[in-house]
């Protein structure tokens, strides 16, 4: 099965930093923390910066999954599938997804009426004063309404399913370039769109989604609400719904459609360098605009309603719906900006990771020293909805290990990094051993398993391959995991070693590793590496130069970040 490395990569990579984010933004007691600033180490400051922009990177995942989703309908249209078929299955397949989504934000996630059980069983386990747990089943009555990410993942699989078929099946979009055109301009219009669609729900319902700080409005109830309530709702959400609406977010799908295009687009037609350019050149400027726009935002809010209304603004740059005028006062644009500082860094991320693999010749080196994380992201659904394992592993961190009662936000660092690697260790152990029987029985599963009865034509190839119906949902474990066929844009013959491209490159990533450390890790390992093709040449000396002297800067600030407090600097 032909994979791109970098695309399963990424998906595995989203999953597995949400993972850590939630455990640490469920295990820290900020508000301890933070009661004397004075003595906060400067890297803590640094975390609190970090830790909520890389909870919002919601957008990071839609847009992966959109490649994912864009390269599979090209294989499609590849067999010559016809576009009216494609479509279909497009939509029967993001309606599967869509009910699975409510279920879980409901009744089986882990901010559904199961997860928050785990979460009160362990309470009253860790503290048997607070006595029984009672009252929990609630949540499935309208919880299942919370517009989170895999709503938005529905949402985008049927309006991108249709919209690519629409496409594809025309004649003169059988230039991908053509595509990628029209892709962007839809992005843009989308933009231009979301405030006449959040302007439109509220017409609809007044002041929709949030009444006074209350979001009652877009979660209607079950056995007090009307069918027509219902009906509304369902439709509104994705137009202004809380807190990951389609607008803008079908923006973000779209991004990421360009980018599955650029992928599987015949050679001929794939301007690669100019892509790539130009890519990353629109990925910086999104981040710069955004990054302006936040910041001018958050010192409003500070000059007008005091810091900690400009913190409370930036600690949850997250919600991707509230930062607008009425929800969060964001007095500018703040939804826009919040957007393109998110996925500028979304679109830099992605660019980097398809450089630094499948344009070097890397996808099969790289793509089987990532399974451990390609593993998280090979049901990556299923894993969003069992975060309430790491309810279990901070119990056991609180509980047993620390001997303080478990709860919510109520640990330091030692606790959310003790966590973080329970937890972590507790989902690997499960997933590797859950693989052994194709993933039966997970979220996956079932869709693939509903998706059989539903489409005739996916029924007929299985049957034709002997596959029973009881085994239509098992994923490919084997094909998708271990043994892959994987793809290169650029073959690693193709490389230009002899024109020093990788010591140039090195010397690149260390450059934007002074600002972004983590490129200076990856440059340092290029130099090393190029030395069996590159060493002994003026650009191989150069590129380890660079690449040490920019480790060693990160590792200087960040052993200072360690030491210093602001009382230290006063």
């Amino acid at each position: 099965m032909k994979r791109f490395a970098s695309v399963d990569f990424m998906r595995g990579l989203a999953i597995l930093l949400m993972l850590v984010l939630h455990m640490i933004m469920h295990t820290l007691n900020v508000d301890a923390m933070t009661a004397d600033l004075s003595t906060v180490r400067l890297i803590e400051f640094v975390m609190m910066v970090i830790l909520p922009f890389g909870g919002g990177m919601a957008g990071f995942f839609l847009m992966v999954s959109a490649m994912g989703n864009t390269i599979s309908m090209e294989s499609e249209f590849g067999l010559n599938t016809p576009a009216r078929s494609v479509a279909g299955r497009q939509v029967t397949g993001g309606l599967i997804l869509l009910f699975f989504a409510m279920l879980v934000e409901g009744v089986i996630g882990y901010h559904g009426d199961i997860g928050v059980f785990v979460h009160e069983s362990l309470k009253a386990a860790s503290d048997p004063s607070l006595g029984a747990v009672q009252g929990f089943w609630d949540h499935s009555l309208w919880r299942f309404n919370h517009f989170e990410t895999i709503h938005t993942i529905a949402w985008c699989i049927i309006l991108n399913g249709i919209i690519h078929s629409a496409l594809s099946s025309r004649e003169k979009y059988r230039d991908r370039n053509k595509m990628i055109e029209t892709y962007i301009y839809l992005a843009v219009a989308v933009l231009v769109l979301t405030p006449l669609m959040w302007g439109l729900a509220k017409v609809i319902i007044p002041g929709f989604p949030v009444s006074e700080g209350d979001f009652t409005l877009s979660y209607p109830r079950i056995g007090e609400a009307s069918l027509g309530r219902f009906i509304l709702v369902f439709f509104l959400q994705p137009l202004a719904g809380h807190p990951e609406p389609v607008f803008p977010y079908l923006a973000a799908s779209f991004i990421g459609t360009i980018f599955g295009l650029f992928l599987t687009m015949p050679k001929e037609q794939r301007r690669t360098e100019r892509f790539v350019r130009a890519a990353l050149r629109i990925g910086i400027v999104m981040y710069l605009i955004g990054l302006a726009g936040v910041l001018y935002n958050v010192f409003s809010v500070v000059n007008t309603q005091g810091f900690d209304q400009g913190l409370n603004l930036y600690m949850n740059i997250w919600d991707h719906r509230g930062w607008t005028q009425d929800i969060f006062g964001t007095p500018f644009l703040g939804w826009y900006f919040q957007f393109m500082l998110l996925n500028g860094f979304g679109v830099l991320i992605i660019m980097s990771v398809i450089r630094l693999v499948e344009l070097r010749g890397k996808a099969k080196p790289f793509g089987d020293g990532t399974r451990f994380v390609r593993r998280f992201g090979f049901v990556a659904f299923t894993n969003y909805s069992m975060q309430y394992l790491y309810f279990i592993a901070m119990f056991i961190v609180f509980d047993w290990i620390f001997g303080i009662p478990y709860d919510r936000n109520a640990g330091f660092w030692a606790q959310a990094f003790t966590t973080i690697a329970l937890g972590i260790g507790i989902y690997a152990v499960l997933l590797a051993l859950w693989e052994k029987i194709r993933f039966a029985g997970s979220l996956e599963w079932a869709v693939k398993q509903i998706n059989y009865f539903l489409n005739r034509e996916r029924r007929k190839k299985l049957k034709e391959r002997g596959v029973t119906w009881y085994r239509a949902g098992l994923m490919n474990v084997q094909g998708i995991l271990y043994a892959p066929e994987w793809v290169d844009l650029v073959p690693e013959e193709e490389v230009d070693y002899a024109g020093h491209a990788e010591s140039k490159l090195a010397v690149k990533l260390a450059k934007i590793g002074l600002v972004f450390p983590p490129y200076a890790i990856v440059g340092f390992v290029i130099a090393r590496k190029a030395a069996a093709k590159e060493g002994g040449s003026p650009e191989h000396r150069k590129a380890l130069i660079w690449t040490r002297v920019s480790l060693l800067f990160f590792l200087a600030w960040l052993t200072a970040f360690f030491i210093l407090t602001p009382s230290m600097l006063s």
